[in-house]
């Protein structure tokens, strides 16, 4: 006879333990932007980057930076992205890094600000600015210390 601990079919129509996801405490309005915004974010820098690769006519690189470039901003796309789902899941480690890129997106637009490419710079910086600021609110202090 074989006992209930020892069986290792699983019981697919017996109570189930509920998933972390589907107890999830309602989300902040700003907490929803700023997923939004990074992982938009995310997905224009892997778009850019594919586009680029793809349709770079000119060799400014060689084969070994090209690729090195590509992986460089591949990376930061994908963890633009994943802080923005760590932040929409409520952790509070993802906020000191997405604060920092987002720095980093604000200082780069103004270098674009400051080469004439007005509509680049602003693209950059009218996002990573809310974000940041967003990353600041009461809300989603409160959202990230729970």
């Amino acid at each position: 006879m074989a006992r209930d601990s020892e069986n290792l079919q699983p019981d697919f129509h017996g109570p189930q333990k509920r998933r972390p996801f589907t107890q999830a405490r309602p989300r902040p309005l700003p907490v929803w932007i700023i997923f939004l915004i990074l992982f938009v974010q995310g997905l224009a820098v892997l778009w850019y980057t594919v586009a680029s690769a793809l349709s770079s006519d000119e060799a400014l690189l060689d084969a070994v930076g090209v690729v090195a470039l590509v992986v460089l901003y591949a990376l930061l796309g994908a963890v633009l992205m994943i802080l923005g789902f760590r932040i929409f899941m409520g952790a509070g480690g993802a906020r000191t890094p997405a604060m920092v890129l987002e720095f980093m997106v604000v200082v780069i637009s103004f270098s674009f600000l400051s080469g004439g490419a007005v509509g680049v710079g602003l693209t950059l910086l009218l996002p990573a600015a809310a974000a940041l600021v967003l990353l600041f609110v009461r809300p989603t202090q409160e959202w990230l210390d729970r």
